[in-house]
C-alpha cells in the first residue's frame, strides 16, 4: 500500500497520511482480541461471513473516502475484520479437527493462504495502482471477499452459538488489554517520525500500552469465569517458544517488505510495480517450501523446517550485505528467492507446535496470541529497522563528511572533475560549481544510505541465525499421524468455544 499515494490523493500531510496504516493495525489488535467471542455467540460459520462482509463494507468505504479523516475510521474497521479473518480460519481448523484427522493439512492449508500471496502483493499493487489509481487497491479486496462470504455462509451452517457468552466475556479487561497494544502499536509506528524520545507522547503510549498490557493480563488470569483467553496455554513449551520464534521470523520477513523495497525505491529510483516484478520469484520459492515443510513435517522431526526456514532468510539477508547502489535486478532476485523458501518452510512448521495439543477449550487463546504476536512483532521489527537504519546512516555521513573536506585534494580533484563537466553546459562558471558541489552531496549520501543498509542487513542475518539456533531448545514433537481423509471431529456442545469441563 503507498501510503504516499494516498496523502497526495486525499491532500492530506505525509505524517498525517502515515496514520492510515498505523490505523489499520490498531483495528487488527481489537478484531483479533474480540472475534472469539462473536464465535462463541453467534457460531464459527456465522461469524465468519459476517466478518467477510464487514471486511467488504471497510474495504468500500475506504475505496471512496473522500478525505483523511473518514479515511482512517474506515482503515480501522478494515483492519478489524482483516485482522479477524485469519484468526477465524485458524481457530476453525483447531476446534474442528483432530490430529491425524485432517488437522495438520488444515493448518498447512492456513499457511498456505498467509504466505502465498506475499510475494505476489507489491506487483499486483503496483499494476493497480499505476493504471487505476490508489483506490482501486480497496476494491479488488472488496471483489475477492465476496467468493470467502459465498463459502463461509456453507460452514457450520447447524452451529447457532449462544448469544449468553457474550455476557460471560471479561469485558473490562479485554477492552484495556486492546487499548494498551493499540498504544503500543502507535508508539511503535509513530516513533521514529516523531524522533521517539524528543516528543514526550511517543515514550509516554509505550509505557503506558506495557503497562495497561501488565494490567489486563493479571486481571484476565484472575478472572473466575470462562474466558476466551487462557493463560495457560504459554505453560506449554511448545507454544511459548513458537510465538517467540514467530517475533524471529517477522523480524526476518521484512527483508522483503521493508528493507529491498526501501533499498531500491531510495537508491534505484524503483516503484512498487517494478519491487514487485523483483521479488515475485518468491511466490514459487513459498510454494516449494510449504510442500516441502508439509511432507518434512509429518515423517522427520519438524524442527529441521523450522530451522532450516530461519536459516534461509539468514542467507537472503547474508547475500545483500555487500549490496551497492548499482545492484542488478538478478543479484536481489537470488536472495530473494532464498526468503520465499524460508518463508513456506517456517510457516508450516511453526503452527505444528503453535496448536499442538490445543482444542476446544484454549483454542482461542492460540489464535489470538499467535495472530497478535504477527501484529506486534512486524510494527516492533520495522520500528527497529527504521532507527537502527537512520542511526547507521547519520554515522556512515558523518564519517564520509570528515574524508571530503574541502582541503583534501582528492575532494579538490574531484570538484573540479565535475565542475568542468558542467561547465561545458553552463556559461555560469558559479552555477557549474554549486551543481558539482551537490552532486558531490548527493553521491556522499546515496553512500552512507547504502552503507546503512548493508549495516541493517547483517544485522538482520545475525538475528535469524539466533533463531534458526534458538529452535533446538523446543521439545521434539511425534510424527504427524497419517490420515487419508480429514474428519471433523463431533461437536461437544452447540457451543463451540465453551470450557466442556
Amino acid at each position: 500500500m503507498t501510503v504516499s499515494d494516498i496523502g497526495g490523493g486525499l491532500s492530506a500531510a505525509a505524517d498525517a497520511a502515515a496514520l492510515v496504516n498505523t490505523i489499520q493495525n490498531v483495528g487488527a489488535v481489537a478484531g483479533i482480541v474480540i472475534a472469539p467471542a462473536f464465535a462463541a455467540a453467534l457460531g464459527r460459520g456465522r461469524t465468519m461471513q459476517w466478518t467477510g462482509i464487514g471486511f467488504l463494507l471497510a474495504a468500500i468505504a475506504a475505496a471512496t473516502a473522500p478525505n483523511l479523516p473518514i479515511m482512517l475510521v474506515a482503515r480501522f474497521w478494515h483492519g478489524f475484520f482483516g485482522g479477524a479473518l485469519p484468526l477465524l480460519f485458524m481457530l476453525l481448523v483447531m476446534t474442528s479437527l483432530r490430529a491425524g484427522a485432517g488437522r495438520f493439512e488444515g493448518i498447512a492449508l492456513f499457511a498456505a493462504s498467509t504466505t502465498l500471496p506475499f510475494g505476489m502483493a507489491a506487483i499486483v499493487g503496483g499494476l493497480l495502482s499505476d493504471n487505476f489509481g490508489w483506490r482501486a487497491l480497496f476494491w479488488i479486496q472488496a471483489a475477492t471477499i465476496i467468493p470467502y462470504i459465498a463459502a463461509a455462509a456453507r460452514v457450520l451452517r447447524q452451529e447457532r452459538g449462544d448469544l449468553s457468552a457474550l455476557a460471560r466475556v471479561d469485558w473490562a479487561h479485554y477492552l484495556l488489554l486492546i487499548a494498551g497494544i493499540s498504544a503500543l502499536t502507535i508508539g511503535l509506528s509513530e516513533g521514529e517520525r516523531f524522533f521517539w524520545l524528543e516528543t514526550w507522547w511517543v515514550p509516554g503510549s509505550i509505557a503506558g500500552g506495557i503497562l495497561a498490557c501488565i494490567m489486563a493480563l493479571k486481571g484476565i488470569g484472575d478472572w473466575h469465569g470462562r474466558p476466551l483467553l487462557v493463560l495457560a496455554v504459554f505453560r506449554r513449551p511448545t507454544f511459548s517458544w513458537a510465538i517467540l520464534l514467530s517475533a524471529f521470523f517477522r523480524f526476518g520477513s521484512l527483508f522483503a517488505i521493508f528493507i529491498i523495497p526501501q533499498f531500491l525505491a531510495r537508491l534505484q529510483g524503483y516503484r512498487a510495480v517494478d519491487t514487485g516484478a523483483l521479488l515475485v520469484i518468491m511466490v514459487p520459492a513459498t510454494a516449494c517450501g510449504l510442500l516441502l515443510a508439509y511432507f518434512a513435517a509429518r515423517r522427520v522431526d519438524a524442527r529441521i523446517p523450522l530451522s532450516a526456514g530461519l536459516a534461509c532468510f539468514t542467507l537472503a539477508a547474508w547475500l545483500c550485505r555487500d549490496l551497492t547502489s548499482d545492484w542488478a535486478a538478478e543479484e536481489i532476485r537470488v536472495a530473494a528467492a532464498f526468503a520465499g523458501l524460508g518463508l513456506g518452510l517456517f510457516q508450516v512448521a511453526v503452527l505444528r507446535f503453535a496448536v499442538e495439543g490445543a482444542g476446544l477449550f484454549d483454542g482461542p487463546s492460540v489464535g489470538i496470541v499467535f495472530n497478535l504476536a504477527r501484529v506486534v512483532s512486524t510494527v516492533s521489527g520495522i520500528a527497529f529497522l527504521s532507527h537502527l537504519l537512520a542511526e547507521r546512516e547519520k554515522f556512515h555521513s558523518a564519517r564520509i563528511v570528515e574524508s571530503l573536506a574541502a582541503t583534501s585534494p582528492e575532494t579538490t580533484q574531484r570538484l573540479a572533475s565535475v565542475g568542468a563537466a558542467f561547465a561545458r553546459m553552463s556559461a555560469d562558471p558559479v552555477s557549474a560549481q554549486n551543481a558539482a558541489s551537490a552532486s558531490l552531496a548527493r553521491a556522499a549520501s546515496g553512500q552512507a544510505f547504502t552503507l546503512a543498509f548493508s549495516d541493517t542487513l547483517i544485522v538482520t542475518a545475525a538475528i535469524m541465525l539466533l533463531g534458526a539456533i534458538f529452535v533446538w531448545a523446543l521439545p521434539a514433537l511425534p510424527p504427524e499421524p497419517d490420515s487419508p481423509l480429514p474428519h471433523p471431529a463431533p461437536p461437544a456442545s452447540t457451543r463451540p468455544l465453551e470450557s466442556q469441563s
